[in-house]
């Protein structure tokens, strides 16, 4: 009689077939940028529950992507002296969920006084088939916010403007070297990125604790899963 042992090999080696035919698994991600100004501490994110960093985002901050089954997702945005934010997000495979999260003030009524209360605002992914594209979305408090874009070797800076809640998009061409985000007529840049890969890229202007614009800019591309 053969001991256990020594039949080892041959029930690895017939389980590997198997193993071979199981589908990888089917993940999406959220991220998360940070824009809710009102309040104290730091901003949490919760993804069913789960709170993806203890110690919390900063004003400003954003994250990378966070990987994740793909399917319906609970989100949920808190910080101290703001009302929590929650909303329902279904991510696809492959599919990156850019939700920007930032507060609106509630007017007083009745007995309940003025809040904020935090907004979650999913941002669309879009693809570029070709070239380079960039993506101008403000959650700042300003109806419209006048901005200038200056490109690497062109002198002149190009005049645009994004309303609030809504994107501007900007054809970037085939190539692209630094770029500049500027408030209209301002000498010092909201925020400069270089574009390494053809491709969207998103630039984010929100409100500061003062009031005064920001911006954080990120490279948003599409994945493909393999399998």
């Amino acid at each position: 009689m053969r001991a256990w042992w020594a039949l080892l090999p041959a029930l690895f080696l017939a389980a590997l077939p198997l193993a071979a035919q199981e589908a990888p698994p089917k993940v999406g991600f959220i991220r998360l940028i940070n824009a809710v100004a009102p309040g104290t501490g730091n901003a949490h994110l919760e993804i069913d529950g789960e709170d993806q960093y203890p110690k919390g985002y900063k004003l400003g901050q954003r994250t990378g992507g966070i990987g994740l089954l793909a399917g319906s997702k609970k989100v949920t945005v808190k910080r101290d002296g703001a009302e929590t934010g929650t909303t329902s997000v279904t991510v696809g495979v492959g599919e990156t969920v850019s939700l920007i999260a930032f507060a609106e003030k509630v007017p007083a009524k009745d007995d309940e006084p003025e809040k904020w209360e935090i907004k979650i605002l999913r941002l669309k992914q879009r693809d570029a088939e070709s070239g380079y594209r960039l993506t101008v979305i403000s959650v700042n408090r300003d109806p419209e916010t006048l901005f200038a874009l200056a490109r690497e070797g062109v002198e002149e800076k190009e005049a645009s403007s994004v309303k609030r809640l809504r994107t501007t998009t900007i054809d970037l061409g085939k190539q692209a070297g630094d770029i500049g985000i500027f408030l209209r007529n301002a000498e010092t840049p909201l925020t400069l990125f270089r574009p390494d890969a053809a491709g969207n890229y998103v630039v984010v202007l929100y409100d500061d604790v003062d009031g005064s614009v920001k911006a954080v800019s990120y490279y948003d591309p599409k994945f493909v899963i393999a399998g």
